[in-house]
């Protein structure tokens, strides 16, 4: 079994870089068959590629927000009824507590 270095690139098929992962996450995700270690050089891995593109099983939880940095807004402003007030209402998957297990 090989060692992952402590900051892995994750690399798409194409040989973009998306982003960095602890090495427990990508040691994971080698083990699940979701990646493959993409250099076959001795000493501790330093990245991994995907083994399908992000695309094609990632899923939105939301619409993309307009902003000047493009992703999904983890909260929105809400207008309440016959007041000139506004509240921050947060989306329900950011109040979710994370995963631990299967679910039962």
């Amino acid at each position: 079994m090989r060692s992952f270095h402590q900051r892995v690139a994750i690399v798409s098929p194409g040989g973009d870089h998306i982003r960095y992962v602890p090495g427990s996450v990508a040691n994971a995700m080698v083990n699940s068959g979701s990646a493959s270690i993409r250099s076959s050089s001795p000493g501790k891995v330093k990245s991994v590629t995907l083994a399908k593109p992000a695309a094609s099983y990632a899923e939105r939880v939301g619409d993309a927000s307009q902003g000047a940095i493009p992703g999904v807004r983890f909260y929105r402003w809400v207008r309440l009824d016959e007041s000139a007030s506004r509240i921050i209402e947060h989306h329900p998957r950011a109040l979710e507590p994370p995963a631990t297990g299967d679910p039962e």
